[in-house]
């Protein structure tokens, strides 16, 4: 309620409705678990789990202006097909402050305007509630946008149109149940609909917490006899506090047309400062620092980057102990099984499988799609693809040294080994360490 609060001066005349998010928090066992906590992550509102594991959460679902409002000097904006109409009486600088429900500013438009009609081009932000305030000269007022798929509230949407219908059922705003509990691994999820009632969440135990050198701390998972990391690394140290070289300039990744860079280096996706995508999708590092002939490691003692013997165990426990698609035995359908419930990007185009297969992530590896940085040094696949270093280094004929690496796709249905056209060694991809 930040946001609304903030904003009650402009909000005189609009109404405020609210719905219930409520469900139940269980183990893998089904066994209801007390005192967990849930919370949306970017609105704030946060209960903890009864006895029985319930949980009820309270949050603002709309907010209309008033039917019929007509504001000062003729300034009347309206929001329609993910666009912004409005008109102005005279030239003004014109503001438009995106919000989400939870007070977070997603985009700021500004342009100065002669006086007349407007449309303008609305940031898109996938499905979801938010809120325009626009601001022309010293006249503001606050808007209300439902963006499903590029289209607003209030646009003309064919009945015909199924999958449009489908997203506007499922899409009131943008935003991620966040369960942590002691013992388990934090669950994330995106929430469609906030008047749903029966939410079941399922929390996977932890099998404890690993440390690197520069002492971020990460979740660890069980996974067979196997125990591997659930986030993605993103220390900038060996593990002798030894700092690996930060290398953000294309021009020192890539310093020629046919000239790569052949020393150990890592990088953020796009160079980002920000924590929370620092911390959520780890850090890129090429192949040079995780090679078996480098005599720094990265990798804690007690931990190593696995080989490919090691990911093929994983993958092969998960198609063997019923994490694989229904029906499947020997063919490897384990996404769903590995991705995180959020963050991918989504897919419905029918007869294509992948993120059509519900993503569960039941084993708690909890993979994220971190992208890559390719031997150019250009950022890429955020959202769609999530690859991680192998430790076992091959030879290609045509190609020479090259690293291996597995892959898991948006749209795909199993853990990939990489393409050996794309192992170059000067490739910046994720990693995860598996205990010794």
């Amino acid at each position: 309620m930040t946001l609304i609060k903030a904003l009650l001066p402009v909000l005189a005349g609009v109404s405020i409705s609210t719905a219930d998010i409520s469900g139940i928090v269980m183990d893998t066992g089904s066994i209801p678990l007390p005192l967990a906590v849930v919370q949306l992550e970017k609105g704030g509102q946060k209960v903890t789990t009864g006895p029985d594991g319930n949980f009820t959460l309270t949050v603002p679902t709309s907010v209309l202006l008033r039917t019929g409002t007509l504001l000062q000097n003729g300034f009347s904006p309206r929001v329609i097909n993910g666009r912004l109409n409005v008109t102005i009486a005279q030239k003004s600088v014109v503001e438009i402050t995106m919000f989400n429900l939870g007070g977070k500013v997603l985009s700021i438009i500004r342009q100065t305007m002669d006086a007349g009609n407007h449309s303008i081009m609305l940031s898109q932000w996938g499905t979801g509630v938010c809120l325009y305030k626009v601001k022309a000269g010293n006249v503001e007022c606050v808007l209300k946008g439902n963006t499903t798929f590029g289209i607003a509230a209030g646009s003309s949407i064919s009945s015909s149109n199924r999958q449009v219908k489908q997203a506007k059922n499922r899409a009131t705003f943008n935003d991620v149940i966040f369960v942590t509990n002691t013992g388990y691994l934090d669950y994330r999820v995106v929430a469609y609909n906030p008047d749903t009632t029966g939410v079941e969440i399922t929390m996977v135990k932890s099998a404890g917490t690993m440390t690197d050198a520069d002492g971020n701390e990460y979740q660890t998972v069980k996974i067979g006899k196997q125990v591997w990391m659930a986030e993605n690394l993103r220390t900038t140290k060996y593990n002798d506090g030894t700092e690996i070289p930060l290398v953000t300039d294309s021009t020192a990744w890539h310093p020629e047309y046919d000239s790569f860079l052949t020393t150990p280096a890592y990088c953020f996706y796009r160079n980002t400062i920000d924590a929370d995508s620092i911390k959520k999708f780890g850090a890129l590092y090429n192949w040079y620092v995780v090679d078996s002939t480098n005599p720094k490691k990265i990798a804690p003692t007690g931990w190593h980057v696995p080989k490919n013997e090691e990911w093929d165990t994983l993958r092969n426990y998960l198609i063997n102990n019923g994490y694989n698609w229904p029906g499947e035995t020997t063919d490897d359908w384990t996404a769903k099984a590995l991705a995180a419930k959020t963050d991918w990007k989504a897919h419905t185009s029918s007869g294509t499988i992948g993120s059509d297969l519900p993503k569960n992530n039941s084993s708690g590896f909890s993979a994220l799609p971190g992208g890559c940085r390719n031997h150019k040094a250009i950022f890429g696949d955020l959202g769609t693809y999530g690859y991680w270093w192998s430790a076992t280094q091959e030879e290609d004929l045509s190609i020479g040294r090259i690293g291996s690496y597995y892959e898991l796709h948006y749209a795909g249905h199993r853990l990939d080994w990489g393409d050996p056209s794309g192992r170059d060694l000067s490739k910046a991809l994720s990693i995860r360490l598996l205990k010794n």
